[in-house]
């Protein structure tokens, strides 16, 4: 990604976790996590394993030239290769008897695959912030706006009044989902990766499966229950849950960019110098939060084909599938974090125009209503006799620019049956809300059980 769109489209600490000294800092993790796995079991001396470990700590990633690495990786096929070249000359300079044992019984893809999951724990932790911030927010408009009635719209027309408290209890109900995946996941796919050149770890004789519970203990990672480098269902799942959270954010910014539109000017995302403003015309403001947002949630979907794609591959290690994943999720795991960034700060300083929802309400001259007063009108007429009565009504209205009300009231079962008050009733668009408060009240309920 260009430093120049960083800003635009991803978030600081996700994508510091996927740079490439972030990188090698886990693939030096794992490989320590080995070496200490290892000496813990009796498979390599003690001695060496404190070595490598110290190594590690003593240098970092300061011992590794980045240039020869990347020459060196496109010459070997993967960056674990000359990387494990690199660390074992740092501990050679340290002990050579120690550096014997560096990667021990490992294979290149043990340790990415590993790196790759620590990377991913570590965001997810970023995440998981992000989506309780969000969700919160959300918790806070509904709260705030419950009763703030509003028109509700299907097919991108007035269809019935809600409030905007049940918009945004959507958005906070989706939340609650993401967060909910997000825990039911994590004992699934933040596994260890050990399995040496075809999952058999025979290069360390009978004592592969004690290792693999060490390493992964050393880790902090599940244990798997058998190794899983052709098997990217774990991989293929993180992705498939940061694609989720980016079209749900997509779904909100699609619905506010739709609401900040000159005519309907409902509510606006947040001002500031600088934002929002056209090169051209100085009376714009642009939704540009909603632009980032949903340019995260149109591009996820392509680089989820390629993680879908690489689900398919060859017997026990595959040719290229599983390279594929290298850039297609770290730029997931961004995109996400950038687009909830973006979603956090409009939901923070969201302008809420109540007159304007009101204008809109108004605006067809009571034909929103018509469903209300259909209803109330079927049981003394049959639904379909009911409902071509109103129909008619309505084109009444419109060809002659009459309120609805007005010309209801003319009908001769409307005032065999209903008072005046009850026909008011009819068109006052918060007696027409439903189960919405009931909705709202599951929504704030559910939160209660939650914990940041």
């Amino acid at each position: 990604m260009s430093h120049l769109y960083a800003s635009l489209f991803y978030q600081p600490e996700v994508t510091d976790v996927f740079s490439d000294r972030a990188l090698l800092k886990y693939m030096i993790q794992a490989e320590v996590a080995l070496a200490r796995a290892e000496a813990k079991v009796g498979v390599i001396p003690e001695f060496a394993a404190n070595v490598i470990a110290q190594v590690a700590q003593e240098y970092g990633v300061d011992f590794i030239d980045f240039d020869a690495l990347a020459t060196a990786a496109g010459l070997a096929g993967n960056v674990a290769i000359p990387f494990v070249k690199q660390f074992t000359a740092a501990v050679k300079s340290a002990d050579e008897d120690a550096s014997r044992y560096v990667h021990w019984g490992a294979t290149s893809q043990d340790i990415i695959d590993t790196a790759t999951i620590l990377q991913a724990r570590d965001a997810l932790v970023l995440i998981e912030r992000q989506l309780f911030q969000a969700y919160e927010l959300a918790l806070s408009l509904t709260e705030k706006y419950r009763y703030q009635v509003m028109i509700g719209r299907t097919w991108l027309q007035q269809a019935l009044p809600i409030t905007l408290g049940h918009k945004t209890a959507r958005w906070a109900s989706s939340f609650k989902r993401d967060l909910d995946r997000l825990a039911q996941m994590k004992k699934r796919v933040l596994t260890a990766q050990l399995g040496g050149a075809v999952g058999s770890l025979a290069s360390i004789l009978d004592q592969g499966t004690a290792v693999v519970e060490a390493y992964a203990q050393e880790l902090g990672l599940t244990v798997p229950e058998c190794t899983w480098h052709g098997e990217r269902d774990r991989i293929v799942e993180i992705a498939n849950f940061l694609a989720i959270v980016t079209g749900n954010t997509g779904k909100m910014a699609r619905d506010w960019s739709l609401m900040m539109q000159t005519e309907i000017a409902e509510l606006f995302e947040p001002t500031a110098k600088g934002r929002g403003g056209s090169s051209t015309m100085p009376h714009k403001r642009n939704p540009v939060a909603a632009a980032s947002i949903l340019a995260a949630a149109n591009r996820v979907p392509a680089l989820m084909s390629s993680i879908y794609q690489s689900m398919v591959q060859e017997h026990e290690r595959s040719l290229g599938s599983w390279h594929a994943e290298w850039l297609a999720l770290p730029e997931i795991f961004q995109l996400c974090a950038g687009a909830l960034t973006r979603t956090t700060d409009v939901l923070k300083g969201l302008e809420i125009n109540p007159e304007n929802m009101q204008r809109n309400i108004d605006c067809t001259y009571g034909l929103i209503m018509a469903e209300a007063v259909m209803m109330a009108l079927a049981p003394k007429t049959g639904r379909l006799n009911a409902h071509e009565l109103v129909e008619e009504a309505c084109k009444k209205a419109v060809q002659e620019k009459l309120h609805l009300k007005d010309v209801i009231a003319e009908i001769d079962q409307i005032k065999q049956n209903f008072s005046a008050k009850q026909l008011n009733d009819m068109f006052n668009p918060e007696l027409y809300l439903g189960n919405i408060q009931d909705q709202i009240d599951a929504v704030l309920e559910c939160a209660k059980g939650v914990a940041n």
